[in-house]
């Protein structure tokens, strides 16, 4: 099935994975409305290899200023296979300013379903059955899913579609590639970069038009360098501050 996929969308996953045990990254998340220009969170990224598969932790938060205003504490968990990082496990504990949403999925790829608990501002959880694509993916696991794609095989405006889970539903990504770029990341310099248009799912937040842009380091990390998210009102972007024990050595920065 995850063979089909990849050839579907014609950009296979590298052979060897681009990250490792122990890797760590860290965010600084800003939001952007007009003049206003604001460090308001931090999050990060941490993987471990555990006994058959990776285990993957996103976490973010608002910094203690911003949580008179709007606290968001963030924390999302997957594991995934070594190899095919196909999902096994995906974990979700989000708390929006009141708002809370939890989901717990595990991954049943023989009888082709999520089987999924899911709860939103405290109520009983749900238990449903979803189905699965030839890929799905949740949150954490796309992040890896996209840097181990072979961009460097990929031709200026080449679409990959990738199904992604999360709540009661499967959606579908689609991620187009723009070419390379030089960025300036924040305090950090100029970089290399491979640049992603992604699609998002229309909502309380987001447009049905709008896109998020993703820039990866344009070397053997393809490390998130900065990330866009446009939102009704103003845009939030995450900008890479710093990694531990990379596999390569960062060799994207001028």
């Amino acid at each position: 099935m995850l063979s089909l996929a990849l050839s579907a969308q014609g950009l296979p996953l590298l052979e060897d994975n681009v990250f490792q045990d122990g890797e760590k990254i860290s965010m600084t998340v800003m939001f952007k409305w007009g003049a206003i220009n604001t460090e308001v969170a931090q999050a990060s990224l941490t993987l471990e290899e555990e006994e058959d598969c990776y285990h993957a932790v996103l976490a973010a938060r608002t910094a203690p200023f911003f949580d008179v205003f709007y606290k968001i504490r963030e924390n999302f968990q997957s594991r995934f296979s070594l190899d095919e990082l196909r999902p096994m496990e995906a974990i979700r504990d989000t708390y929006e300013s009141g708002y809370t949403a939890t989901n717990h999925f595990i991954y049943d790829w023989e009888a082709g379903i999520i089987r999924a608990e899911v709860s939103y501002r405290g109520a009983a959880p749900e238990y449903m059955e979803i189905p699965l694509n030839s890929l799905s993916l949740d949150m954490v696991t796309l992040i890896y899913y996209l840097r181990n794609l072979d961009w460097g095989s990929a031709q200026e405006g080449q679409v990959c579609n990738v199904p992604f889970a999360i709540d009661d539903a499967v959606f579908n990504v689609d991620a187009t590639y723009q070419g390379t770029e030089i960025i300036k990341v924040r305090r950090l310099g100029r970089f290399r970069a491979m640049h992603l248009s992604c699609s998002v799912v229309a909502g309380v937040l987001f447009e049905g038009d709008q896109r998020l842009q993703v820039w990866l380091s344009d070397d053997n990390n393809h490390l998130p360098m900065a990330v866009m998210v446009p939102l009704k009102v103003g845009n939030v972007w995450a900008w890479f501050k710093g990694a531990e024990n990379l596999k390569y050595n960062l060799d994207a920065r001028l």
